[in-house]
């Protein structure tokens, strides 16, 4: 199969009523309710589960509202899926879909894309890149050997006494390693944290490495990297400060 989760909707709805008419049986024992209480009740209670589960209450809304046709309800409705999600975020901090994700170990983000592209450009390039990078300080074979083994990465920038030489391929490495060759070391583009993506876009596109390293303080010590990887995951990862 697909993995997807199915056969939500309707047990959320029948549950939720189920509820609802259970509730309002109890408050007709000490406060007695009209049928179209124990109705209503129901019903806010079919809105109330859905919106719990799914965290999308004007969804519930319109969900139940598409069964009843009645305006009249819309306002329990309202509060009572207003009211289940500030339940339901008391218990669990993602939505039933987000749990599952996270569970077949899914990064769950919230996603805040810019508004526009000219936004998204004049963004910083500190807030995508990674400034944890896998650094070569040493082309011994040894150190080329742990590297290889600690890391999946394709391209490792090579720093020695703090200065950027360049990059250096896994491939060129395993030749190294297996061959005795001498490494080659590739040239790559550099930027400052303060560039945006607008400046350093045409960098990574036209770069032999297909990556730019950040550099800061007046030494221009390397600190960070990009790649057209982290763009494209800034797009989506993006989250509420």
């Amino acid at each position: 199969g697909l993995g997807a989760a199915g056969g939500i909707f309707a047990p959320t709805l029948f549950f939720g009523g189920m509820a609802g008419a259970a509730l309002a049986g109890l408050i007709d024992l000490v406060y007695p309710l009209s049928t179209a209480g124990h109705v209503t009740l129901a019903v806010v209670g079919m809105c109330a589960c859905l919106g719990a589960v799914v965290r999308a209450p004007v969804t519930g809304l319109l969900i139940v509202f598409e069964m009843t046709h009645e305006f009249a309800m819309v306002p329990a409705l309202m509060v009572g899926g207003l009211i289940s999600i500030a339940i339901a975020k008391k218990f669990t901090h993602h939505n039933f879909y987000d749990e599952i994700l996270a569970q077949d170990g899914q990064e769950v983000e919230q996603v805040m894309p810019p508004r526009d592209l000219r936004s998204w450009q004049e963004t910083q390039v500190s807030r995508a890149a990674n400034f944890r990078p896998v650094l070569i300080r040493s082309l011994d074979v040894e150190t080329l050997k742990n590297t290889l083994a600690e890391s999946a990465h394709e391209r490792f920038p090579v720093v020695i006494d703090l200065k950027l030489k360049g990059v250096i391929t896994r491939e060129h490495m395993e030749r190294v390693i297996e061959k005795g060759e001498e490494p080659i070391i590739d040239p790559v583009a550099t930027c400052r944290r303060e560039a945006t993506i607008r400046d350093i876009q045409h960098k990574i596109i036209e770069s032999p490495a297909n990556m730019v390293v950040l550099i800061g303080g007046l030494d221009e010590v390397p600190i960070g990297v990009m790649t057209l990887h982290d763009i494209l995951r800034a797009e989506i990862m993006f989250t509420k400060d």
